[in-house]
């Protein structure tokens, strides 16, 4: 009994694996039908899927050949609706020639036919000792997909307005792929075009690596527009790539100087982080000559110039910044604590200094850091720096109310 049963799934199985094979065969036939509908090709696609999975089909070239010319039919006639006015699902009809080049391009990698001789032995290449092959369905597969060449930059594009991301980048990396295999036919820029929109797309889905990496691949495949750059720096950011993000604004301010500041803002902060402050002072000298109303580039010129020549020469620069900016805390402080460094390098000096001498040198440099310490203490209440400082100057200067005030904030 057990032996029957087990000749019954047997049997079973290879007539499972024979239907599935005939039905590619069925479908094979029926593609090319004239009066097909899309309803009937897409009955087609839905008769073929079990092939794809079964043992005895889903390693065939057969099969995904077929496969792939099933879905390039079901393109063809949404192209063909709507070229006489028919509304069209061009979602589907975007996935149905991706579709079609993904099964195509599985065909290829499985068309490989061992050749034989008249007893049924492999044929040997001299030269190489190994098995001669030959393909069954490779030259009509690449036939097919080069002819739909700029169908796939067009579906790519109609997937963009659709907001289908991925599927727009999986058309227009068919697209680049293909150009690039013939080499010529389309222009670097076109290619390079196309990887920036490709990397619109990841960067839409928060695939922030793969967006920079494609927009520098349009920038080197000759896209070098602004958009360009800019999108790779919202991308790199996200990253805390700072290597990239100084070599993509190094990159665009070689392109577009100072027509956007931000390039060399970087920059200049790059040299900074790296106490590098000549090449930072040279910059900050270029952006000011553009921008002298820009209040941070005359902070950080202060803090250049203070790193190089000491506070005293970098105080124009934060006074300059104060004056265009007063709500700028790091100004305020940068100017007061000058005049505070002053008055306690006067009174450190001097230790003997009468009460009235004290009163001549010191506390006027007090009652001058004073206002730029209240200022920057009211832009930045978390600065102990500044308040310690103030408490420091309200008890030289007996403001009392001031000083318990502070210490009630």
């Amino acid at each position: 009994m057990k032996r029957i049963i087990t000749l019954y799934i047997i049997a079973v199985l290879a007539l499972t694996a024979g239907a599935q094979q005939r039905v590619v065969a069925e479908v094979k036939k029926a593609i090319d039908g004239m009066t097909l509908t899309v309803d009937n090709i897409k009955a087609a696609a839905n008769k073929l899927k079990p092939a794809l999975t079964n043992e005895e089909t889903k390693d065939k070239a057969e099969t995904w050949y077929v496969a792939g010319r099933v879905q390039y039919r079901l393109y063809d006639k949404y192209m063909a609706n709507r070229s006489i006015g028919k509304k069209v699902d061009l979602k589907a009809m975007g996935h149905a020639l991706i579709d079609g080049y993904q099964h195509f391009d599985k065909s290829l990698k499985l068309d490989t036919i061992v050749e034989t001789d008249k007893n049924g032995r492999p044929k040997v290449d001299r030269k190489t000792m190994r098995a001669k092959v030959k393909t069954k369905y490779s030259q009509d597969i690449v036939s097919r997909i080069n002819a739909k060449m700029n169908d796939y930059n067009k579906v790519g594009g109609e997937l963009y307005n659709l907001k289908d991301w991925e599927g727009a980048f999986q058309a227009w990396d068919i697209y680049c792929r293909l150009a690039q295999r013939q080499g010529g036919v389309v222009p670097d820029t076109i290619l390079g075009q196309t990887r920036y929109f490709q990397g619109i797309t990841r960067w839409q889905q928060s695939e922030n690596r793969q967006a920079a990496d494609l927009f520098a691949q349009a920038r080197s495949l000759g896209y070098k527009k602004k958009e360009a750059y800019d999108y790779a720096l919202v991308c790199l950011s996200a990253l805390y790539d700072e290597a990239g993000i100084v070599q993509t604004a190094a990159d665009a301010y070689n392109v577009f100087g100072t027509a956007d500041m931000q390039y060399i803002r970087i920059l200049i902060n790059n040299h900074i982080n790296k106490k590098e402050f000549k090449q930072a002072n040279d910059l900050l000298d270029r952006a000011i000559a553009v921008s002298d109303s820009d209040a941070e580039l005359h902070n950080l010129k202060g803090l250049v110039v203070e790193q190089q020549d000491g506070l005293e020469a970098a105080l124009p620069h934060f006074k300059r910044c104060v004056e265009l900016a007063p709500d700028n805390a790091q100004a305020q402080f940068n100017v007061g604590r000058y005049y505070y460094n002053k008055a306690m390098a006067v009174a450190e000096s001097h230790p003997n200094l009468s009460r009235k001498e004290f009163r001549k040198q010191v506390i006027p440099l007090y009652r001058e850091a004073m206002p730029y310490f209240e200022k920057a203490l009211e832009q930045d209440s978390n600065n102990e720096e500044v308040r310690n400082a103030l408490r420091n100057i309200y008890y030289r200067l007996g403001e009392g109310r001031k000083l318990e005030a502070l210490d009630h904030k």
